[in-house]
């Protein structure tokens, strides 16, 4: 166990009139990130690179797979060096490299391996514009409200869910697939890069030591022998799957059940909304009850909104569950790394549970686009995903008992 120092405040004044500026980069830097510009963009191409290069669906969707494979090899090192060096040179670095990514992906030819390789080595020039430098920054400044705190900070994403189908599905009509990539670099750098290096600071003006149990935390590797660090890895390997695979591919399963573009359009816009709703309410309501509880409930709309569905009925109240659920996974999965494990080593253990969020989260779309190639419907999928849900839903309760301990141990030290 290790001690380190993180910012509390003092009782008269609040955390967000403190630390405002972190979240408000945070929350930028998280939109315009891997987890969020990329992967709310992605879906937008798999039909025109689909058409232009006669791949298969579930061939495009290899990119995100490729992606993943990435992130399982740079994410421990990303979680290292912000432990070690801070986050915010690691978040300028990467975001630089994330618009290098962007710039390379949009000069591919006609060869999918090639294809695969530029968005392997995007991962690799991105990995730090993920949650993993974000999250660690707002968990170092936020203690009392830092479930609330990381729901907005992950907002972006859901902003990202809002404007990118808009934005890059426009620029793909009117420019094409290769021009909205380069749009997508010069966002990183004309917008984040900016914000990030305005904003985003590694400790607080005025910095206290309190509440101690905030400051001790597992080791790594003390934290990679638990059982419940793979409970953690199980459920969100199979969330990830299941909605991961179900976002990339709505934009064309809408379209595939006779929906039209504008019609799937405004679903869509409807979705980043939800994302975002569904993001401040998980931070709001893990902050008061328990966590292990409340996030099972949420995983459980994924699965509801898969049999909706499947079943044809209830389309958008389907999609605006999904958007709830797909706006709680990953800063559930923040806020459980740093309840269960603490802050001293927070970076390099929710960068091997984040690895392994996007290993699913790569799968998913693999999954869905080769089911709709091989049966030519959506619908196995969509039951299939169901189930992962479910025994996510499952697992995520399963910690209640650790977690209960865990705020027991806060409650007395305060």
């Amino acid at each position: 166990m290790s001690v380190g120092k993180v910012p509390v405040l003092p009782e008269d004044r609040s955390e967000f009139a403190e630390s405002w500026p972190v979240l408000l980069a945070a929350t930028i830097g998280v939109g315009l990130g891997t987890t969020g510009l990329l992967f709310y963009a992605f879906g937008q191409f798999v039909g025109p690179l689909s058409a232009a290069f006669g791949w298969p669906r579930g061939a495009v969707s290899g990119g995100m797979l490729s992606y993943s494979l990435g992130t399982v090899l740079i994410y421990p090192f990303i979680g290292g060096a912000v432990d070690r060096f801070g986050g915010r040179v690691v978040a300028l670095l990467s975001q630089i490299g994330l618009a290098l990514g962007f710039l390379l992906v949009s000069m591919v030819p006609a060869d999918i391996r090639l294809f695969y390789a530029a968005f392997f080595a995007l991962s690799l020039l991105g990995g730090g514009t993920s949650p993993i430098v974000w999250s660690r920054a707002v968990a170092r400044h936020f203690t009392r409200r830092r479930g609330l705190a990381l729901g907005i900070m992950l907002s972006g994403t859901g902003l990202a869910a809002v404007l990118t189908p808009m934005v890059v599905g426009g620029a793909v009509s009117a420019y094409g697939w290769r021009i909205a990539f380069r749009l997508l670099a010069a966002a990183e750098i004309l917008i984040g890069l900016p914000v990030t290096y305005t904003f985003l600071r590694e400790t607080a003006s005025r910095t206290i030591i309190a509440d101690q149990a905030a400051l001790i935390g597992t080791v790594t590797a003390e934290a990679l022998r638990s059982s419940a660090f793979w409970r953690l890895i199980a459920a969100f390997v199979l969330i990830a799957t299941g909605v991961a695979g179900l976002i990339v591919h709505l934009p064309v399963l809408l379209l595939d059940r006779h929906f039209s573009h504008a019609q799937a359009g405004f679903m869509m816009g409807f979705f980043g909304y939800a994302v975002i709703a569904g993001r401040l309410l998980l931070g709001f309501l893990v902050d008061r009850f328990p966590a292990g509880l409340v996030g099972a409930a949420f995983i459980m709309t994924a699965a509801l909104s898969c049999l909706l569905l499947a079943g044809g009925v209830a389309v958008f109240p389907a999609i605006l569950l999904l958007g709830g659920c797909a706006g709680a996974e990953v800063d559930l999965l923040a806020f459980l790394v740093s309840r269960l494990f603490g802050l001293s080593h927070y970076a390099q253990i929710y960068a091997w549970a984040l690895s392994a969020f996007v290993i699913g989260a790569g799968i998913g779309p693999v999954i869905a686009g080769s089911i709709h190639d091989a049966a030519g419907s959506y619908t196995p999928a969509l039951y299939m995903f169901a189930f992962s849900a479910s025994c996510a839903a499952i697992l995520i309760a399963s910690l209640g008992t650790r977690l209960a301990m865990a705020k027991q141990k806060l409650g007395a030290i305060r």
